[in-house]
């Protein structure tokens, strides 16, 4: 004996049906379909295990070996930098090159991303080391270590014009026309510190850099 018309079992909203709405099956009739949203929380916590997949807390007082996980954290930043920054397009055969000044122990960790065979799109990430403004040459990252503070001046002229992203981790690099600033900021019981970053929306928009929104929401902005 029937009792009555069966109901339409539920369907399963899994990781397909969220990326794809059109998976869920169609609206019923005289109803409109909401476009999914995410609000901006949500898009900033996403982008945070996006570029930087291993982020990790550092121990407000260095110890053995801290240091060196502290440059590894800062070559990691950027390296995703290349994902959520677009340069002027060029042919793949030609490097991606990263310069460094002022500081010759993360360009040592940075000739891993060689060693390895990095590639940003098709073309290979090349690493180069500049003892002074001058010798600067055409790269699309540039890395400003404290050594060269007080050359700062020369850097930035040598590089005016130029589709250049300039990064420092000294404090007031942002405030001093670096477009990004990666710095150390501690917890609230300063027991323990993490890699944040500050941009200077102005030097980006002066590069002729193309930013993802993504960036700035993970960022303090400074202009």
């Amino acid at each position: 004996m029937s009792s009555g018309p069966r109901a339409a079992p539920r369907q399963a909203v899994g990781r397909d049906a969220l990326a794809n709405p059109d998976a869920q099956g169609s609206a019923r009739p005289g109803t409109r379909r909401r476009a999914p949203c995410l609000n901006r929380r949500a898009v900033a916590l996403l982008c945070l295990f996006l570029f930087l997949p291993y982020l990790l807390t550092l121990p407000a007082t260095q110890g053995a070996g801290s240091g060196d996980r502290l440059t590894e954290l800062k070559v990691a930043y950027l390296y995703n930098f290349t994902r959520f920054i677009q340069w002027p397009a060029a042919p793949a055969e030609r490097p991606f090159v990263i310069g460094v000044i002022g500081d010759p122990v993360i360009e040592q960790h940075l000739r891993i991303l060689e060693q390895d065979a990095k590639r940003v799109g098709e073309r290979p990430i090349v690493i180069r080391a500049y003892p002074t403004p001058e010798a600067i040459a055409p790269c699309e990252i540039l890395f400003v270590g404290a050594g060269a503070q007080d050359q700062l001046t020369g850097i930035l002229r040598r590089i005016v014009g130029k589709p250049t992203l300039l990064v420092g981790d000294t404090p007031g690099d942002a405030e001093r026309g670096m477009a990004i600033e990666i710095y150390r900021k501690p917890d609230i019981f300063r027991k323990t510190e993490r890699l944040r970053l500050r941009i200077n929306a102005a030097a980006l928009k002066d590069r002729g850099l193309d930013v993802s929104a993504q960036l700035y929401d993970v960022a303090e902005v400074v202009r």
